[in-house]
Parts: C-alpha cells; sequence; structure tokens
C-alpha cells in the first residue's frame, strides 16, 4: 500500500492555470485582505498566480520590475507600493476598480 499525499503547492499551481480560476483566487485574496487586513496573504496570491503562470523572472521582465525586488515582495521583506500592484494586476490582465 502506497501513501499518496497531496502536495499543497502544486495542487494549487494545476489549479491556478485556469484562467477562471486565477481571477476568482484573487478576487477572493483581496476581499480577504479588505476584511483582515493580511496584505502578505494577497499578495502569496499574486505570487502564486504568476508562477503557475511561468517564471517570476520573465513576468519581472515584462512587468518592468526588478526581479530582486519582486522576491522580497512576495518574502514580506518589502511592502508594495500601490504603483506596483497596478503593475502586476495589469501585467496579469486584471485592473484595480473601487465599487
Amino acid at each position: 500500500m502506497t501513501n499518496k499525499f497531496i502536495d499543497f503547492n502544486e495542487d494549487i499551481l494545476n489549479r491556478l492555470k485556469d484562467a477562471e480560476y486565477q481571477k476568482e483566487f484573487l478576487n477572493a485574496s483581496l476581499e480577504d485582505y479588505m476584511t483582515d487586513g493580511d496584505f502578505k496573504s494577497f499578495y502569496k496570491s499574486l505570487e502564486l498566480v504568476i508562477k503557475a503562470r511561468g517564471s517570476v523572472s520573465e513576468f519581472a521582465k515584462n512587468a518592468k520590475l526588478n526581479r530582486r525586488n519582486l522576491y522580497s515582495l512576495f518574502n514580506g521583506e518589502k511592502t508594495p507600493r500601490l504603483d506596483t500592484i497596478v503593475k502586476l494586476l495589469n501585467e496579469l490582465g486584471y485592473s484595480l476598480k473601487i465599487a
């Protein structure tokens, strides 16, 4: 008998390959942030979506962001500015709206 374990990161990255799931995932994460103020959780969601789409380095290059700075944001070493968040969302094909 073999034990089968589900690797969370692998599972979520597979689910996030679906564009509609990505959008819902980010929306839910943003709503959570608006409720609990946990920005790190929202930024982790952005990181997972970016990784599901491919290389973080390539994404950073396309978004005209420094890869090292992007990883510093993902690791919670730096707090992102609003313009950085907007750049990330725009590169992902999303926008930030006030509803």
